[in-house]
C-alpha cells in the first residue's frame, strides 16, 4: 500500500511508530476508559485515575512490545528474549510515569477535568503523543538494537 513505509529507513521506521503508537493509545485509552469510567467506579478520584493508568500500562505494555518488534522493526520473530522485553518494559515505564506526574499536576490545579470523559481523553492523547518520539529513538539505540544488529 505504502511502499516507503515498507522500508527499514529510520524516516519508514519512525512512521511506523506512530502508526502503532496510535494502534497503542486507540487500546491503551480504550482500557483505560473502560477502568475509569465502568470497572473502578467503587474507587474515589483521584485515586481512580492512578489505578486506571497503572492497570492499562500493565495490559498494554505486553501489546505494545509484541507490535513495536512486528510492525516497527520488522523483526521476522514476534517474541524477542527476556533480557529485551525487561529492556522494553523499562523504557515504557516513561508512558505510566509521565501521565501519573501530568495527572498530579493537573489534580493540584482542578480535580474536575478527570472526571469529564471529553477532558480526559484529550490530557490523555496528549500526553501519550509528546513522548513516543523519545521512546523511539531508545528503543532503537538501546532496546532492539541487538535483534535489529542480526
Amino acid at each position: 500500500m505504502f511502499p516507503s513505509l515498507v522500508k527499514d529507513s529510520s524516516s519508514a521506521e519512525l512512521v511506523r511508530t506512530y502508526i502503532v503508537g496510535a494502534i497503542n493509545l486507540i487500546f491503551g485509552t480504550s482500557l483505560n476508559y473502560i477502568f475509569q469510567f465502568y470497572m473502578l467506579v467503587f474507587i474515589a478520584f483521584p485515586l481512580r485515575t492512578y489505578l486506571s493508568n497503572i492497570f492499562q500500562f500493565l495490559i498494554g505494555v505486553i501489546v505494545a512490545y509484541l507490535l513495536t518488534r512486528r510492525i516497527v522493526f520488522n523483526l521476522k520473530s514476534l517474541y524477542g528474549t527476556f533480557k529485551e522485553f525487561r529492556n522494553f518494559v523499562s523504557v515504557t515505564l516513561i508512558s505510566i510515569i509521565a501521565p501519573l506526574i501530568v495527572w498530579v499536576t493537573i489534580n493540584s490545579f482542578n480535580t474536575a477535568i478527570q472526571q469529564n470523559e471529553i477532558q480526559y481523553l484529550i490530557v490523555t492523547i496528549f500526553i501519550h503523543g509528546t513522548i513516543l518520539p523519545l521512546k523511539y529513538v531508545i528503543y532503537k539505540l538501546f532496546v532492539f538494537k541487538p535483534s535489529l544488529e542480526k
